[in-house]
């Protein structure tokens, strides 16, 4: 039960809803305000590549997230009405393949697309079936991993990845998310089923489509973290949020029909045969702004997960660009994570508030995906800068972040990436990065499926979506000062 539908439009450069809803919790629903969308795109290098800085306490007040939740009664109202399922069951009952990028199913262009240093086998990057690797209507942005909800690298029995992909050349912005079997001894590995991400509403007893462009996610104990947008280019307001699912809670539709909710007897979600509502939400009080201040409120992308702090943090980034009229380098900031016994991801203190233990200016620009760790005491960030153009490799970036009372950190730059001219290197147009620590591995994915000219939608585009992993070693060796 999967479809591949969408009114076609034209998309310039990168898709990229940077609106993020803010949650508001009435009795019966989660209920977004408006956003917007904006195309984007992305130059080669920042003034400054490679320096981190830390940012202003100012910068800091604008990122205080504020917690909602559903109500206890909505949720049960759900599990009450809906047929529930699991992630074990969704990786079990696969309907899709990736494929290994050496055999027949992929093409030269997505074998291109991985990785010239560090070298990526060709048997550790893998293509998506025919329909997803093409389509204009959807467009991979999130990914995330058991590796972060659990140290061991599995969700119960199996070895998970979450592929988040935002709808692109439609006229409802919405989101969806492939889970994928990544159980090396599974006759599925690197199966995958895409199930639908929706808020209930009225009470728990239906539910709507989650507007969003999956640019961040994580995944923590039975919780999932969703950046999430809402908007189109016409609307001026931006806000920002972050969506918490949880693994108790996944359903079952049971029709195939187009639409999303409950209709008398009938549940739909979409085409899909599993959907997934949300729990909760953290929201920002201001809106967030395409502009260079340092007091701007930044709009939430990227979502990633450092298990080497204590506690454990959540990561996140934005995405900008570069022009000569308003030029700022990407900033990252991070959050407390609370225990896995919490119904809420976030540590928050007693008014329901998360203030960001760390605000930095990275000096680097594009960035869509991040890991950070801490290697010799000193903490770094793994990212890249995704640069626009078809067949355009990023830069890959190994980022040293000030500690606690420096304003930069104590050797910067420490990457062959750092360098003043930066080398193309990296994946093309790469996305989201996820970390299996039992393996040491690094997944990413990619994103587009333009044509020769950068062009959306088209007839003929050239195919560079992967999904591929590499070990901290040879990445650590690649960017080694």
């Amino acid at each position: 039960m999967s479809r591949h539908t969408g009114r076609p439009g034209r998309r310039l450069g990168r898709h990229r809803a940077i609106g993020i809803a803010v949650l508001a919790l009435a009795a019966a629903a989660l209920v977004p305000t408006a956003g917007s969308a904006q195309a984007v795109t992305a130059a080669d290098s920042a003034t400054d590549p490679g320096k981190v800085t830390r940012a202003s306490a100012a910068a800091a007040d604008k990122l205080q997230l504020t917690v909602h939740r559903v109500p206890d009664s909505s949720q049960q109202t759900m599990d009450d009405i809906f047929a529930n399922s699991s992630v074990h069951n969704i990786v079990n009952t696969v309907n899709h393949h990736l494929h290994r990028s050496d055999g027949a199913s992929c093409t030269a262009d997505e074998r291109d697309t991985r990785p010239s240093t560090p070298a990526v086998p060709t048997t550790d990057a893998y293509c998506w079936d025919e329909g997803d690797a093409t389509t204009q209507h959807w467009s991979p942005q999130g990914l995330t991993s058991s590796g972060d909800s659990d140290g061991d690298g599995k969700w119960g029995d199996d070895r998970v990845l979450i592929s988040g992909w935002g709808s692109a050349n439609t006229s409802t912005s919405m989101g969806r998310l492939a889970v994928i079997n990544a159980n090396a001894d599974s006759a599925d590995y690197l199966g995958y089923r895409w199930v639908l991400p929706v808020i209930p509403i009225n009470g728990g007893t239906d539910f709507r489509v989650l507007h969003s462009h999956m640019g961040g996610m994580v995944w923590w104990g039975d919780k999932l973290l969703v950046t999430a947008s809402l908007g189109s280019s016409a609307e001026a307001v931006h806000h920002n949020a972050v969506y918490v699912f949880s693994t108790k809670h996944i359903y079952r539709a049971n029709t195939s029909a187009s639409w999303t909710g409950k209709r008398g007897d009938q549940v739909s979600a979409d085409g899909y045969q599993y959907f997934w509502p949300a729990i909760g939400s953290y929201s920002v009080s201001d809106t967030c702004q395409n502009s260079s201040a340092d007091t701007r409120t930044p709009c939430f992308d990227g979502l990633s997960m450092d298990r080497s702090s204590d506690p454990y943090t959540l990561v996140a980034n934005e995405f900008v660009s570069t022009s000569a009229a308003n030029y700022r380098s990407a900033r990252v900031w991070r959050y407390k994570l609370a225990p896995t016994s919490r119904l809420m991801p976030i540590a928050v203190d007693s008014a329901g508030h998360a203030d960001p233990v760390d605000v930095y200016n990275t000096g680097t620009i594009g960035m869509q995906g991040t890991f950070s760790r801490t290697e010799n005491r000193e903490r770094v960030l793994y990212t890249a800068e995704s640069l626009w153009g078809p067949k355009v490799r990023g830069i890959p970036w190994r980022l040293p972040l000030p500690a606690t009372g420096q304003s930069t950190a104590a050797h910067d730059p420490t990457s062959a990436g750092g360098s003043t001219t930066g080398t193309r290197t990296w994946a093309q147009h790469s996305e989201g990065m996820t970390y299996m620590s039992d393996q040491r591995w690094l997944w990413n994915q990619t994103e587009w499926a333009a044509d020769a000219e950068g062009s959306w939608p088209t007839s003929d585009p050239v195919r560079e979506r992967i999904l591929f992993h590499v070990s901290l070693d040879t990445l650590q060796n690649a960017l080694a000062p």
